[in-house]
């Protein structure tokens, strides 16, 4: 069984998993989820050559949520406080769906901060609240998870809510990639931050859902490309 660390990051212990040598890359999850469940992503990029740190986000995990919302900037701040304690800077970064949302945002407010960024299934702006109810269902009927992270007054949505032109200043190498069926996105969303972003690059994996995204051989082959051509 892996062994957890912690950090004291703003009010709550951060709890994280770390595998490999090399170059540091922070991987983040997606809502609902945590670090032991981005093994199968985490495998891929140690494969590369890589230090893979997965830190379980605020409410997820095992990492608490004593602010008792979980606000996108409230992710962000806690991201760069995290970054800042691990003390590797400039890292690269990998999220997906809500974590790809966080280093977005993350790499907005601090750009130095960035050699790299991937993002797998995440946009600049958060799923609509018709998106949200056609994929997960009605939220007052969803199980408390899914219900605590989408609740439209104190879930991530809020504060998910730039224009793509905020990222103009984001100009590390980024990789994008998306699946043209995805649920909560309209791929259209990555092509405007795909032109919005002066270092980027977009793959959109046809007959591709949000969860299909997960495991896809076209996913393997996007990042040990990305990451054979980018600075380390």
């Amino acid at each position: 069984m892996e062994e957890y660390k912690v950090i004291q990051v703003n009010d709550l212990s951060m709890a994280y998993l770390e595998r490999g040598d090399g170059p540091t890359v922070i991987a983040l999850h997606a809502a609902t989820a945590d670090s032991v469940q981005m093994g199968w992503l985490t495998r891929i990029i140690v494969h590369e050559g890589f230090n893979v740190v997965t830190p379980d986000q605020r409410g997820h995990g095992r990492t608490g949520n004593p602010a008792g919302d979980l606000h996108l900037p409230r992710l962000v701040d806690d991201f760069l406080e995290f970054a800042y304690l691990l003390g590797r800077s400039p890292i690269h970064g990998i999220g997906y769906s809500m974590g790809g949302a966080v280093l977005l945002y993350a790499a907005q407010r601090r750009p130095d901060l960035f050699r790299s960024l991937i993002l797998l299934g995440t946009s600049y702006k958060a799923p609509s609240e018709q998106r949200i109810r056609a994929a997960v269902g009605p939220l007052e009927d969803a199980p408390d998870g899914p219900r605590k992270v989408f609740d439209l007054e104190t879930g991530i949505v809020v504060g998910w809510d730039a224009s793509v032109e905020a990222f103009t200043g984001v100009t590390c190498p980024t990789l994008i990639i998306i699946g043209d069926r995805d649920e909560f996105i309209d791929p259209a969303e990555n092509l405007e931050l795909y032109s919005t972003l002066p270092n980027a690059e977009l793959l959109i994996i046809p007959r591709c859902d949000h969860l299909g995204l997960v495991r896809h051989p076209l996913l393997t082959y996007a990042l040990t490309d990305f990451y054979s051509h980018i600075s380390r």
